[in-house]
């Protein structure tokens, strides 16, 4: 054992958790490189493979550059960095209960420990991540529901990912534990996050709307356990604590406590990546999952309160064509529906879809197109819930993007940002909007 490496690791965490840092480890890492559905990776998009093995992180992928060889020494040393700043600014010249603009942001931080090379034990990882995020939201002066920025939400600085990851079992094996993000692994793709609403990023929104799972920001108590039969099929089983309020700024992400109240969410997700699109260089995923809550809710046309309930989903992503002699160029898809009983989940039914382009424009082959549609439609029951109520009731809301991401650098993009928001609030009372936005993002 290295006692000397382990000590400055300790250290090194204990000063990330005390300086107030804006920071975490950001779901928006997957600009690092284009939509590659082949690297969809074995802990969420949070791997620390990518950090520690693939060296996304390298010199001339970050803004601070290699900290004169520190960063590199670091790494090989077992401790990793990754940071990133996102921005968006959004607004609707047409349309909504009034037109205006806003601004939002996140900052992250993330600090990756490779504890085989740290002390000896091999296979085994911890990362501890914050974030800082501030700013307000268009979607609530539109108003609307699949919020036009899906960097908003969790205003404050806040403790995100306390985790500690295993491998075993010749690595078919992968077990995650800690303060964790539930979404980081389930129903996810390194695609949806291309686009800004926050309905398509980073998962099927439906999920966390009707359950108390965690999603970044985020966290809660977990265990998850993904065991790959193959190299193209795997299976994968998430317990993790779920409390209505868990999300509230006020905890800032250290609230460790598990109250009497909570109830446990249960996911399980079965993955296979078809052999033979891949052998045509079109590799794709299909995902079948879904997540049990015992959470007591309110039924919402009694109003008596039940445990249990469930939300069921199916994925595809897939390479649609590669351009000839280019790897990483061509044209990608995704496409997810959910569906959850509406006694007690808001979103009964959920369909979200893109299309993406990576090097469209000659000369610019890392720069990505995408067009993305979403349909929710809301809860029948809680229609006419709130119709008993003298309120209007909400039937559904759609949204249509698109947007082109300009990679300036490999440490630095820009992506201009055009959506259609049609019926805002499900209601049918709020005018159609057009939003126009713009996200920039650096890696750090």
């Amino acid at each position: 054992m290295n006692t000397s490496r382990l000590t400055s690791a300790v250290g090194l965490l204990v000063a990330v958790l005390a300086c107030a840092t804006p920071a975490l480890a950001t779901q928006r890492t997957e600009w690092l490189r284009p939509p590659q559905e082949e690297e969809d990776t074995t802990w969420g998009i949070l791997d620390p493979h990518s950090i520690f093995e693939w060296n996304a992180m390298r010199e001339e992928n970050t803004l601070t550059g290699g900290w004169g060889g520190e960063r590199l020494r670091l790494r090989d040393a077992g401790i990793g960095f990754a940071g990133a700043y996102v921005t968006e600014a959004a607004g609707n010249p047409v349309g909504g209960t009034t037109q205006t603009a806003r601004y939002t942001h996140n900052i992250s931080l993330g600090v990756f420990l490779d504890l085989g090379r740290l002390i000896g034990v091999r296979d085994t990882y911890a990362l501890v991540s914050a974030s800082n995020r501030a700013g307000n939201s268009l979607s609530r002066d539109i108003p609307n529901f699949f919020a036009v920025q899906e960097i908003f939400g969790g205003q404050t600085t806040r403790l995100v990912h306390l985790a500690l990851e295993k491998i075993t079992a010749g690595g078919h094996l992968s077990v995650v534990g800690g303060r964790i993000d539930a979404l980081d692994d389930f129903a996810t793709s390194p695609l949806y996050c291309y686009a800004q609403n926050l309905g398509f990023c980073g998962n099927p929104l439906s999920i966390p709307v009707n359950a108390s799972v965690s999603s970044y920001p985020n966290t809660a108590w977990g265990l998850r356990a993904r065991w790959s039969f193959t190299d193209n099929v795997y299976a994968m089983t998430g317990v993790y604590d779920a409390f209505s309020n868990f999300r509230a700024n006020r905890y800032h992400g250290v609230d460790f406590s598990i109250r009497h109240d909570s109830g446990v969410a249960v996911m399980q997700e079965f993955g296979w990546q078809p052999l033979i699109a891949r052998r045509l260089g079109l590799p794709g995923t299909i995902k079948v999952g879904g997540v049990y809550t015992s959470e007591p809710k309110v039924k919402f046309e009694s109003g008596n309160r039940r445990s249990g309930t469930y939300d069921v989903y199916a994925t595809i992503q897939q390479k649609l064509w590669e351009e000839p002699g280019a790897t990483h160029q061509g044209l990608s898809g995704f496409l997810a529906v959910t569906y959850a009983p509406a006694d007690l989940n808001t979103i009964e039914h959920f369909v979200d879809g893109g299309l993406l382009y990576t090097g469209l424009v000659p000369g610019r082959d890392r720069d990505v197109l995408g067009l993305f549609g979403l349909y929710g439609h809301f809860s029948p029951d809680l229609s006419r819930s709130q119709v008993v109520r003298h309120q209007p009731g909400i039937e559904h809301e759609a949204i249509l993007e698109l947007n082109y991401q300009y990679n300036i650098t490999s440490w630095l993009y820009v992506q201009p940002d055009v959506q259609g928001v049609l019926r805002p609030s499900g209601t049918g009372r709020v005018p159609d909007a057009l939003v126009l936005a713009v996200q920039l993002g650096v890696t750090l």
